[in-house]
């Protein structure tokens, strides 16, 4: 049944309505008093001509066939109350004196080559002239509102959006009862509308012209072949038409509503933490930073205010808003070099939540610092990561001892942390310098725990590297070693790597069992005099060199020599 909000006026003599169970003098009493309305109905579907008609008392006269299953039509003037059902529905309307109503040219009009460019007493004017409005002019998405019977004629939202890039979004409210698949397609053909209008060509034709009403569909000889009357205007005795395209046949979108998908219910697992404390060169920090990485194997994710103590004092943060890549290893990896990639070796690791998924590099995207990861206590990279099903994965190409972890690369053991270093999935978090050595315990409301204790790798130099020794005829013993440091890791040619401390300071260790020497120097070099190395007799002897630091010394860089 169609139907549209309407009143009635109710006759001078009616007397309100009263039950049949209450006597005659207890309505005259006034115990109960009902107040009731009528709502006006057809047996089909109205169409929107019908609707301009009747909500305009006449004023409108529309042959527009589409349907709606109701319609409100309200507002301070019939304008108001029509605006609506014309802008969404594209109707084509003008006053002719006596009603709005479309043009009564049913058949296209042809126009001639020849009587394009008219102009009065001979005025040359252009044969076409044509323009297209900016995109930003018209909209990039389109939102209408309405009635939905489905939905016990709440109100729905039907959007749609053009494929251009843009933001200029726009709301259309038409208060008309219509199926959610009905919104879809009409709300697609508006906003198809609005693209196809913004060509526009205006024409100058001659005084034979001058029947043409707005609306009237004309054949003017150029793409597209159609096109709609918008104004018309008598200028002297030319006939100026403004024209947008014509609709081609077919060429409604039809729309699809979709379904709702109901939100299943998860079982929240428990949540597993791992603080990460290793150099930080891929963060560029100087700070004394651990990472908070946390993972579940539930499905969804979000993010969890987290506790954080050390030495006795408390703070508050937040896990990182996504899933780390967080798991441990099934395998032990062996000890390799990190000057080469390392081909020989692999480690398979199994991820805690098992649809997370790590992705193979090439060697460009390796040197740009992808899929950086810590296992145990070295950070490594992996070119290859090869799924073997159920979170497991072989990753393999490796580069080894990243950021200055060397001393880990031969301590690898089964079960081992392994993380993904993505910042994205990370929480860092700053902690006072003077905790180091300090444990470091972070938790949730749930009452997951981690506790690990803060060395402030973040804070320690890199050990130096390069270390070269040679005797002169004197027999004294020169040292030369290359620095590196804990905010240069990026490789600049033909430039130091920076400081990254107040000052430059080394200690120099030469040790065997017969003797030891410790030395302090300021630039990557030392000589030692021959009468100094006497006491270490003959054989072999070490030499650590530790780069010393604000806050903490290197670990030492360590050659072992031959004695003269």
């Amino acid at each position: 049944m169609g139907w549209w909000f309407g009143r009635k006026s109710a006759p001078a003599d009616a007397r309100p309505f009263v039950p049949a169970w209450l006597n005659n003098d207890a309505a005259e009493e006034g115990f109960a008093r009902f107040m009731t309305f009528e709502v006006i109905a057809d047996a089909a579907a109205p169409a929107v001509g019908n609707i301009l008609a009747d909500a305009s008392g006449g004023a409108i006269s529309s042959d527009a066939a589409q349907t709606v299953s109701g319609y409100a039509a309200y507002g301070r003037s019939i304008a108001t109350a029509a605006e609506p059902l014309v802008s969404c529905f594209d109707l084509d309307l003008f006053d002719d004196g006596s009603v709005m109503r479309p043009s009564l040219g049913a058949a296209p009009v042809s126009i001639g080559a020849d009587e394009l460019g008219s102009g009065a007493d001979g005025q040359k004017e252009p044969r076409v002239q044509r323009e297209q409005m900016p995109v930003r002019a018209v909209p990039s998405a389109l939102r209408l509102t309405y009635y939905d019977p489905a939905r016990d004629f709440q109100t729905g939202e039907a959007r749609a959006t053009a494929g251009e890039a843009g933001s200029n979004e726009v709301q259309q409210e038409l208060p008309a009862v219509l199926s959610a698949h009905d919104a879809k397609t009409l709300v697609q053909q508006m906003l198809a509308t609005r693209w196809s209008a913004r060509d526009r060509v205006t024409l100058r034709l001659p005084p034979s012209r001058i029947g043409l009403e707005p609306g009237s569909v004309v054949l003017p000889g150029i793409a597209p072949d159609s096109w709609i009357a918008e104004k018309c205007v008598i200028d002297g005795l030319v006939t100026v038409l403004e024209l947008r395209p014509a609709p081609r046949p077919g060429s409604t979108l039809l729309g699809e509503a979709g379904r709702i998908v109901e939100s299943s219910d998860i079982v929240e697992a428990p949540t597993t933490f791992a603080l990460i404390d290793v150099p930080m060169g891929h963060v560029q920090s100087s700070d004394a930073t651990i990472l908070i990485a946390s993972s579940s194997p539930s499905e969804g994710w979000w993010q969890r205010p987290l506790t954080v103590s050390a030495s006795g004092q408390t703070f508050t943060t937040a896990s990182a808003a996504r899933k780390s890549e967080l798991g441990r290893a099934l395998t032990a990896l062996a000890h390799a070099e990190p000057y080469l990639i390392d081909e020989a070796n692999a480690v398979e690791i199994e991820l805690i939540d098992q649809r997370q998924w790590l992705t193979s590099c090439d060697d460009d995207a390796l040197s740009e610092g992808v899929n950086l990861a810590v296992l145990g206590s070295e950070v490594v990279q992996f070119g290859e990561a090869t799924p073997l099903g159920e979170g497991r994965f072989r990753l393999g190409r490796l580069l080894r001892a990243r950021g200055g972890t060397e001393w880990a690369a031969a301590g690898h053991s089964v079960g081992e942390l392994f993380c993904l270093l993505d910042l994205n999935s990370l929480r860092p978090f700053a902690l006072p310098a003077w905790f180091r050595g300090s444990s470091v315990t972070i938790s949730d409301r749930n009452g997951c725990t981690e506790s690990t204790t803060f060395a402030a790798h973040a804070l320690k130099p890199l050990p130096p590297s390069n270390i070269a020794v040679s005797f002169n005829a004197q027999g004294d013993l020169t040292i030369n070693w290359t620095r590196r440091s804990r905010v240069g890791f990026a490789w600049l040619d033909e430039v130091d790597a920076p400081l990254g401390e107040s000052r430059e300071q080394y200690w120099v260790t030469i040790a065997n069992p017969a003797s030891d020497l410790e030395i302090a120097t300021e630039q990557p070099m030392l000589v030692i005099p021959a009468a100094d190395l006497m006491a270490f007799g003959n054989g072999t002897a070490t030499i650590g060199v530790r780069q010393v630091g604000d806050w903490a010394a290197s670990r030492p860089a360590q050659l072992t020599f031959n004695l003269p």
